[in-house]
């Protein structure tokens, strides 16, 4: 096997398990972000359809398009090194909208400080004064 062909077939290897992985990504982006969020912020359990809740808030304040294409991008990113400055831009800023919106749409603080593995809910989704270390008034 001479150079070129070893580099061809290299590249269709990559390609292959690129598309592949990103189309198995799509069937469930669900579990996806979950697993992202997971690697973020640490341990936490959520009840699945409150999960279903956030990432459907999620993906409709910022588009469908643009959230599976974040899932795409960031399954890519992580299986090869295909990427260019403008899509990790693009990856880079949809995982700080992701955890900081996960951040104040759940109480996962307040859970959190209980110790353990918190069960953490969706309280919501850009709720004005959405922010955790708010203080309650009574």
């Amino acid at each position: 096997m001479n150079r070129r062909n070893f580099l061809i077939l290299s590249a269709a290897t990559a390609s292959a398990a690129a598309i592949g992985g990103t189309v198995a990504v799509l069937d469930d982006p669900y579990a996806y972000i979950h697993m992202l969020l997971r690697g973020y912020v640490g341990e936490f359990t959520m009840d699945e359809e409150q999960a279903r809740q956030f990432v459907d808030a999620f993906s409709e304040h910022y588009g469908t398009e643009k959230v599976l294409g974040f899932v795409a991008l960031h399954r890519l990113r992580k299986a090869t090194p295909l990427s260019t400055e403008y899509t990790e831009a693009k990856v880079n800023l949809y995982e700080r909208r992701l955890v900081s919106d996960f951040m104040t749409s759940t109480d996962f603080f307040r859970q959190y400080q209980q110790g353990g593995v918190p069960t953490v809910s969706f309280t919501g989704f850009k709720l004005p004064c959405s922010n955790p270390f708010a203080q309650r008034v009574s």
